[in-house]
């Protein structure tokens, strides 16, 4: 799935989050200050749900809740890079990519040293006959959608992890995901919010977009962007808005 499509919620509320990165207990503590009610409302997470904060294995249990939807981000691209296909040439580097930018976790979840991991990539051991449980990961990562739309009758939004080239149009979006260079705008770019053209960025067709992928003091717009990243990890800074 390439852009999961929903309507507004009729029961609850719908609310998006910054990124996680494994601070799960934050979340937890956040969702009680709003009175988040699990059996009628709705949080959508920007991506980047693991990897860096303390608590990234229990991502596998937030990806089941009826409740949560998330996008896929960089961080579960870059897992998904090594352990979907061990054997290529490319999972070496992929692993230590993913290693060294908060996927240590990985090897404790697994309860073996980094160094195992590396040998096993390094020597062709099939991973997934040797740790069956990164078959529930992948399983759970490799349906993330890149992008989310939620319509209702006043205004349509949408959920991605970083930033879409502003010469495309959120209608022709998942047409152009196919191509390297869009899906990697979507899950890694900050072109726009570090450059002299945030302050002429927006995406046509879509009345708002919630992003977040770059760390921000505060939540920051320009145009119909909102980049709510504010650094759960770095900060115990948490954002959740209502839509």
């Amino acid at each position: 799935m390439k852009i999961q499509y929903l309507f507004s919620n009729n029961k609850g509320r719908d609310v998006v989050c910054g990124d996680i990165h494994g601070c799960f207990e934050l979340l937890e503590q956040r969702l009680s200050e709003v009175n988040f009610q699990p059996h009628k409302d709705r949080l959508f997470s920007v991506g980047d749900i693991i990897d860096r904060g303390e608590d990234s294995a229990l991502a596998l249990d937030y990806l089941k809740k009826k409740w949560f939807y998330c996008v896929r981000g960089n961080h579960e691209q870059m897992f998904l890079n090594w352990v979907m296909d061990p054997h290529s040439l490319f999972a070496y580097n992929a692993f230590y990519m993913h290693i060294h930018n908060g996927g240590g976790w990985v090897a404790n979840y697994l309860n073996v040293p980094p160094q195992q991991l590396d040998f096993d990539i390094e020597n062709g051991v099939d991973l997934h006959e040797k740790y069956p449980s990164l078959q529930l990961w992948v399983d759970a990562l490799k349906d993330l959608p890149y992008a989310i739309e939620i319509k209702s009758p006043v205004k349509t939004i949408g959920i991605i992890h970083a930033e879409i080239p502003q010469d495309i149009k959120w209608s022709s979006l998942e047409a152009e995901l196919h191509k390297f260079e869009i899906a990697n705008s979507v899950l890694f770019s900050r072109k726009y919010i570090h450059t002299r053209k945030f302050y002429n960025y927006a995406i046509d067709g879509i009345d708002a977009i919630y992003c977040g992928h770059t760390i921000v003091e505060q939540v920051k717009h320009t145009g119909n962007i909102h980049y709510i990243d504010t650094g759960a990890y770095a900060n115990k800074n948490l954002t959740l808005i209502e839509l």
